[in-house]
């Protein structure tokens, strides 16, 4: 396995990605392997899925929950909206969250999920991410759906 420095890896990274095409590279810094650099095929939802369970849950504060809140209420599915409003995965397991309620357009979540985050269409993977997500489910509908109907009335 070809090992770099992280200084090597900034310096040359264009050869070191075709590098890493077909076989793993190591990254150290400070004399310790920090890092890999694997080939796509090795980096399968399913090996994300795992590496993301053992993350500690994203932090929720009741300013991301309102801002959350008003990116869905706003019924605004661009994914370039979406990135930009914070952690992908996140985001992508809320889309398919609401994937789930009548209220919204099936398809239209399932689909922006899966370009936030591919994969968290999954079973395992959303269930992986309801898991270790701070959001939770029964406080978030009731306060989105009144959302949206306060919006309705305006």
């Amino acid at each position: 396995m070809n090992t770099v420095t992280a200084t090597e890896l900034k310096n040359r990274l264009g050869p070191l990605l075709d590098t890493a095409q077909w076989a793993p590279v190591a990254i150290e810094r400070h004399g310790r392997v920090v890092a890999y650099l694997v080939p796509a095929s090795a980096a399968t939802p399913a090996a994300h899925a795992r590496a993301k369970a053992t993350q500690p849950p994203v932090t929720w504060t009741r300013a991301q929950e309102e801002r959350v809140l008003e990116l869905c209420a706003s019924r605004d599915f661009r994914p370039s909206r979406w990135a930009r409003a914070g952690d992908r995965d996140f985001l992508a397991g809320v889309a398919a969250l609401l994937a789930s309620l009548p209220e919204f357009p099936r398809p239209k979540m399932l689909a922006l999920a899966e370009r936030l985050s591919p994969g968290m269409n999954s079973v395992e993977r959303f269930g992986d991410w309801l898991r270790h997500s701070p959001l939770d489910p029964a406080r978030f509908v009731p306060m989105l759906r009144e959302r949206m109907s306060h919006g309705a009335r305006r």
